[in-house]
């Protein structure tokens, strides 16, 4: 038998599933180690697909503010 205060809904309440894909998370040494992560490019999966990128010093996107 329920407790009071447990509601047993019906079968037939239930909710949308999140239709948006999940992120990627950081992996390995990027994750864990005390360096910051190089940026990324979308669209490539595996690490021998990865492309880095080497910071420019300028000051644009990746590189660290000072």
């Amino acid at each position: 038998m329920a407790k009071k205060g447990m509601a047993r809904p019906e079968r037939t309440h239930t909710q949308p599933r999140n239709d948006a894909p999940p992120v990627p998370e950081i992996q390995g040494k990027a994750k864990h180690g005390n360096e910051h992560a190089r940026p990324i490019i979308a669209g490539t999966a595996s690490p021998n697909l990865k492309v880095y990128h080497k910071l420019k010093g300028d000051g644009s996107v990746g590189d660290p503010q000072k």
